[in-house]
């Protein structure tokens, strides 16, 4: 017998009768049965949760005018009940888990797991974890004539919102590829364990967490993620014991070893059955086997136009994100005035002006270029310019020093190549419409690197090398959102550059015949 059998077993034989019979008028607004903390509640109790927090017992919920006014009485009733029945307890409560089970008020039950005094209506007030979730609508309810504790929980079954959910399961993605994808590989290159079963684990917490998304179930706490993944209808049989195969692998993880090999073929595995499953159920239309390159078209989904562009930054505090943008100018202006310049060592050059003579220019593209980043991409990046700057390394230094071909690249991030793309698809669509504020510009691609005037391909090429892999995957996260929804980044940053030149839009400094590079 199990823990929610014993206590409905124990209701009707022990607490049924004398509850109505003491009680007759009021069990008519009581909600009787066993939801909330506990294995027991969910289903999952077998012979070690016996120790503690489990035995003979239930939950009586009562409105907030019923429990001030017959609360104690109904509590000393219950705590008159037998301590042992049919040969189980008597029920050992753990210090500090004393209210699991009794007389509970039902908005103070909901309350201390959501945090609200009524249930959830817009986004905000539903981004409740789903550890909590998962407790107010597990267990079973054996008796509730008022309907008012029912009522909550039917509201929270019916699932997160369709916007929220596409967003978590985005968050999943991202989490799962870049820990499953990339930091896992990255940690047997290196041969290091703490990496390698850290990203392990995270990469099937979170690919848990979206199989319980993709079946609208409320992902439980984490000791029981993976009993509880294995029973979900959608893709729970089929990736659970990829799972256990994942976590239960052979010991050698190292690259000296082979075991690698067969962890990531089980990874890359689960990852192509769950990319599946989003197409299968329309939430990508995308065919690449990265789990974080679907997380633009996932999120491209969400109806919600303010929320969609909160999750874009693209209506972020402007203050705020200009401040962010203020202390990386900072930072990249001190690395850039201390470059060596060519015109320090040749001759020919002494004397003239250098690009360090106007500091000015430099910050009007610079912020054009970093406004049309999201905030996210934006803290990052701030990140990558302090921790070099503790480090003394000149991020500036080394891009200029890959544009003329003095060092071999130091970043091989797969995200180079997809940025690279994209920009420079955007690129030459601009310089196709707008020919005239571009007449003086980069030539688009073509040349090598070490040319006195790198082509815009080489020289974002060389920037993109000298940002982390945090900052480039958010910033491709950032580039895929503005290709969903139809935005080029090039237009993002020049709309910056002809407003700050004092034109209304590109269109009037298009036709002013206005050269602005």
């Amino acid at each position: 017998m199990n823990g929610l059998e014993l206590s409905e077993s124990y209701y009707n034989g022990c607490g049924k009768e004398i509850f109505e019979g003491t009680f007759k008028a009021l069990m008519e607004r009581v909600a009787i049965g066993l939801v909330g903390p506990g294995s027991e509640c969910f289903g999952f109790d077998d012979e070690y949760s016996r120790d503690h927090d489990w035995g003979p017992s239930f939950c009586l919920w009562v409105t907030q005018d019923d429990f001030q006014r017959y609360g104690k009485e109904l509590q000393a009733c219950y705590d008159a009940l037998p301590k042992e029945y049919s040969g189980f307890g008597p029920r050992v409560v753990s210090p500090g888990e004393k209210g699991r089970v009794g007389v509970m008020e039902i908005s103070d039950f909901y309350g201390r797991y959501t945090g609200l005094t009524a249930t959830p209506n817009t986004i905000k007030e539903w981004n409740i974890p789903s550890e909590n979730l998962a407790l107010c609508t597990n267990g079973k309810v054996f008796s509730d004539p008022l309907g008012a504790f029912s009522q909550w929980r039917t509201t929270l079954l019916h699932f997160y919102p369709e916007d929220l959910r596409l967003k978590k399961i985005a968050d999943c993605c991202m989490q799962a590829g870049q820990a499953g994808q990339y930091n896992w590989q990255r940690g047997i290159l290196r041969n290091d364990p703490y990496v390698t079963n850290t990203a392990k684990v995270k990469f099937c917490t979170e690919i848990m967490r979206l199989v319980y998304l993709l079946n609208r179930t409320y992902a439980p706490f984490y000791k029981w993620l993976l009993k509880g993944v294995a029973q979900l209808p959608i893709l729970g049989a089929e990736v659970a014991p990829l799972i256990v195969k994942v976590l239960t692998g052979p010991d050698e993880t190292t690259s000296g070893g082979t075991g690698w090999k067969e962890q990531q073929d089980t990874m890359e595995r689960i990852c192509q059955t769950v990319i599946a499953e989003l197409q299968g159920l329309g939430l990508t239309d995308r065919t690449v086997p990265f789990l974080t390159d679907h997380v633009p078209s996932i999120l491209g989904r969400i109806k919600d136009q303010d929320f969609r562009k909160n999750l874009w930054g693209a209506k972020k505090s402007l203050p705020e994100k200009k401040e962010i943008i203020k202390k990386i100018l900072e930072g990249e202006w001190e690395m850039f005035s201390t470059v060596n310049d060519k015109a320090d060592s040749d001759p020919l050059a002494q004397g003239g002006p250098t690009c360090r003579d106007f500091p000015e220019e430099f910050k009007l593209h610079r912020t054009a270029k970093l406004m049309a980043w999201s905030e996210k991409t934006l803290i990052s990046y701030l990140d990558d310019i302090n921790e070099a700057q503790n480090i003394r390394r000149n991020l500036m230094t080394y891009k200029y020093a890959r544009m003329d071909n003095l060092i071999p690249s130091e970043n091989n991030s797969p995200y180079i190549d997809k940025i690279s793309k994209i920009q420079l698809q955007w690129q030459r669509e601009f310089i196709e419409k707008y020919p005239r504020i571009m007449s003086g510009g980069r030539a688009l691609s073509g040349g090598e690197p070490g040319t006195d005037w790198a082509s815009f391909e080489t020289y974002m090429r060389c920037e993109l090398e000298s940002y982390s892999e945090k900052t480039l995957q958010s910033l491709f996260q950032d580039i895929e959102s503005l290709r969903v929804s139809g935005k080029s980044m090039s237009e993002e940053i020049y709309k910056v550059v002809v407003q700050q030149k004092g034109y209304k839009s590109l269109e009037e400094a298009e036709n002013k015949q206005t050269r602005l590079l």
